[in-house]
């Protein structure tokens, strides 16, 4: 058994990447692993974070122990937080690295735990955001080179430590996190969020940023109705970025009737009811590194329209788990999910996102970890 420290967002915060330190934790656990986790007094100021709450809405308690120390605009928590990892005497620490702008905290904590001889990892899920600033290259690089290993979940950002002159020592994909137990009557969820239950139906879930492109998929719409008259789209997720915008579009393209909007952050129990509604989940990105939400589709055996940016080709093999469509293009994203339907590819993608889903456990990141333990 080893003692390992997760640094990283834990329970009550909400989000991708809280999700995955917990399931992490909870994986490292199961294999018999002491996990502690060093978290944030305040992940975000107000004026960074552009959501309601940075919590979640339903009470719920990390699942290892934790130290709310870490404040990012706060440097003598920085400090603190080095001293308490110290004190775990921890065989390895494993930073959750998303954004420069914990780059300058989390580089201050991995230089003294290199001075102590702790020895310490990245998992980046991001080495560089999708929202460019200037410092952010020169950020990430100077935290980045105070760790002992990095590990990737996609070619993509292995390809951002490339351009930052730093290598990705293991690369992984993005597990698939079974916390949201099983999937659920078609019919039972759709009557549940009031959706027809004979329709076919859309799902584009998670956080409504431009970079996700659903004014893309708004626009696809009217030419996937026109052979589809009864399509429905579900939009679940908190909106950070205006939200008159998308609803004056749907209004402008006569699809009032048809578009359900979920302007809210989906807490973790209702999760199940949104994937297990839909017949295929849509994922119209104009860029990305990996997502989140392809693990939760498969996780719920449901196929994925993708966009051919970042990683997502990557977990998603065309006319295998998923059909891939270029980024920006309306007519195409239409024409996939018009084909979807119409050709009847559920059933066979169905079954290749149950193969894939096999392959895309904690495993093998836990036996990597594993493996640097023993260096």
């Amino acid at each position: 058994m080893a003692r390992l420290t997760l640094v990283g967002p834990v329970a009550p915060y909400r989000g991708g990447i809280a999700h995955f330190t917990e399931a992490l934790g909870q994986a490292l656990q199961a294999r018999g692993h002491q996990v502690s986790a060093l978290s944030f007094r305040r992940q975000y100021p107000r004026w960074l974070f552009p959501g309601r709450t940075q919590t979640e809405p339903e009470p719920v308690a990390s699942s290892m122990p934790a130290a709310y120390v870490l404040d990012p605009l706060r440097p003598w928590t920085w400090l603190q937080a080095a001293r308490w990892i110290r004190e775990q005497r921890p065989d390895l620490v494993v930073f959750q690295y998303w954004m420069p702008f914990f780059a300058p905290a989390y580089g201050t904590i991995a230089g003294r735990l290199r001075r102590w001889e702790v020895p310490t990892v990245a998992l980046v899920h991001n080495a560089l955001p999708h929202e460019r600033h200037v410092l952010d290259a020169m950020l990430s690089r100077w935290f980045l080179r105070r760790c002992r290993a990095r590990i990737v979940l996609s070619e993509t950002v292995a390809g951002q430590l490339a351009t930052l002159g730093l290598p990705a020592d293991v690369q992984l994909v993005h597990p698939v996190d079974p916390r949201y137990g099983p999937v659920r009557p078609r019919a039972e969820a759709r009557k549940r969020l009031g959706l027809p239950p004979d329709a076919p139906v859309l799902l584009f879930f998670g956080f409504v940023r431009r970079y996700k492109g659903l004014d893309v998929l708004l626009e696809a719409m009217p030419a996937i109705r026109a052979t589809l008259p009864d399509v429905q789209l579900l939009v679940a997720g908190e909106f950070y970025e205006p939200a008159d915008r998308y609803r004056a579009r749907i209004r402008e393209l006569g699809l009032s009737s048809c578009v359900h909007v979920h302007d809210r952050y989906i807490p973790e129990s209702e999760v199940v009811w949104y994937f297990s509604a839909a017949d295929l989940v849509v994922q119209p990105y104009l860029s990305a590194t990996q997502s989140g939400v392809v693990p939760m589709a498969f996780h719920f055996e449901r196929p994925v329209v993708v966009t051919a940016v970042g990683g997502l080709p990557e977990v998603v093999p065309h006319e295998v788990a998923g059909f891939v469509v270029p980024p920006g293009d309306p007519g195409a994203l239409a024409e996939a999910v018009v084909r979807f339907f119409r050709e009847g590819w559920a059933e066979r993608l169905t079954e290749g996102v149950r193969r894939l889903r096999g392959r895309y456990g904690w495993e093998p990141l836990c036996e990597t970890l594993e493996r640097m333990l023993a260096d």
